[in-house]
């Protein structure tokens, strides 16, 4: 008997602790990468390529899309880890491996696909403007 009072006491505090999370409004906690991020594709054989990053990151998992003016192309195998941010791009012309880090606000790093092409990226944060 003493056992299951013991249980549902341990089951109301986890709810009094879930319901006061919740009562908070607060979202958890994400990572410094989570956002949308305007940025700019260098290449030694072609243009400069305007692009956005929209992305949310748990602890070392990422996740988010990458958007260009043909279309949005989901991120995969995406991760930060060690401060370092690596994922895959599968687009219409081929697969994109991308790695880079985060510094000073600006994130910057290179990209390669297959042995065809390479170049190096930067980005910025979009600052949200409140109404």
């Amino acid at each position: 008997m003493r056992r299951k009072w013991t249980l549902m006491g341990v089951l109301l505090l986890l709810a009094g602790a879930a319901y006061m999370a919740l009562a908070n409004g607060k979202e958890p906690s994400s990572g410094p990468l989570t956002g949308t991020w305007e940025c700019v594709a260098h290449s030694s054989v072609q243009n400069d390529l305007s692009f956005t990053l929209d992305l949310k990151q748990g602890r070392e998992d990422v996740a988010g899309k990458f958007v260009i003016s043909t279309g949005e192309y989901p991120l995969a195998s995406a991760s930060y880890r060690k401060g370092e941010l690596e994922f895959q791009v599968a687009a219409p012309d081929g697969k994109y491996r991308v790695t880079g880090r985060l510094a000073h606000g600006q994130l910057s790093g290179h990209w390669s696909k297959s042995q065809e092409a390479e170049g190096g990226w930067e980005c910025q944060k979009s600052v949200v403007k409140n109404k």
